[in-house]
């Protein structure tokens, strides 16, 4: 939404500073068509959402954006949310050129689709942009692999399902999912037990790479002397399925009834055990490593 020129002087002052410019990229002229051309036909319904924020907007916008940055060296990008091919194709091009982009995707596109929108309750799926085709998801899975996608992440935004199903139509569903409990389990399932991820690859993916793109690794996203504390343990003993009753941000999830083959057991924030089998000890005043039950 911003002014591409502003856009363009906001970038000389990144690359000259040593910044990273953190990208949410859709063409503002082809979503705005969109909305008016499906309201004009009466196609108001929340499925229709894939066609409002669609793979050209995704296409031209990321276009742009890296091909101004490509004009200004030095110039680096994390671009967020990618969704479709057409992202991951542009990002894989500019990074061929020598740009330094880099690009996450959540992980409801890769695992949902806009067949997901004719559900019941269909709207929890949503969110922005919009979910898209088979062929995008598969290119996501793709990315991972190739080196276009860098992470496996997601910029927290919930509510409650009563405020996540109000809106039914394409202009006022609201975005968000509660993504980051199941994220850990959900992906090590998809990543490593379905399609063979090595555990490194995994890790970095759902951690470490995100940690060197924010200019916080070995701080972050490594387990060594003089590294932050923070430890996830996924226990791969732990099977069954994701089920909200176990989650503690809201009263839904997306990933109901979703096979898992390992769930978080652990997490230790600076040494200090702030979760342990389900239960949170944060408000005790946080339990020291020494107190917590032995884990392999």
């Amino acid at each position: 939404m911003l002014d591409f020129g502003d856009i363009w002087e906001a970038f000389q002052v990144l690359a000259k500073a040593g910044g990273l410019g953190v990208i949410h990229a859709e063409d503002n002229d082809i979503v705005m068509h969109m909305y008016a051309k499906l309201i004009g036909e009466g196609r108001i319904g929340f499925e229709h959402l894939a066609e409002v924020h669609n793979a050209l907007s995704e296409d031209l916008s990321f276009r742009r954006i890296l091909r101004l940055a490509e004009s200004v060296p030095g110039t680096a990008l994390y671009m967020m949310h990618v969704s479709a091919a057409t992202g991951v194709a542009a990002i894989g091009e500019a990074r061929a050129k020598g740009c330094r982009s880099t690009a996450k995707r959540l992980h409801q596109y890769m695992l949902h689709t806009a067949e997901d929108y004719k559900l019941p309750n269909g709207q929890i799926y949503h969110t922005y942009p919009s979910l898209k085709s088979e062929a995008d998801r598969q290119a996501l899975w793709e990315g991972t692999l190739s080196g276009g996608i860098n992470c496996v992440a997601t910029d927290e935004l919930c509510c409650s399902l009563r405020e996540k199903t109000m809106g039914k139509r394409i202009d006022d569903t609201t975005g968000g999912n509660s993504g980051v409990e199941p994220r850990l389990a959900v992906m090590y399932t998809e990543m490593v037990e379905r399609r063979g991820y090595s555990l490194r690859r995994y890790v970095d993916l759902v951690s470490t790479n995100a940690a060197k793109i924010m200019g916080l690794y070995p701080r972050k996203g490594a387990i060594a002397i003089g590294s932050d504390a923070d430890i996830t343990i996924l226990d791969p003993s732990r099977r069954g399925k994701v089920r909200k009753e176990d989650l503690h941000e809201t009263d839904y999830t997306p990933w109901e009834g979703h096979e898992i083959f390992a769930w978080p057991m652990l997490t230790i924030l600076r040494g200090k055990v702030v979760v342990e089998d389900g239960q949170f000890h944060a408000r005790e005043g946080q339990r020291p490593l020494s107190q917590a039950q032995d884990c392999p």
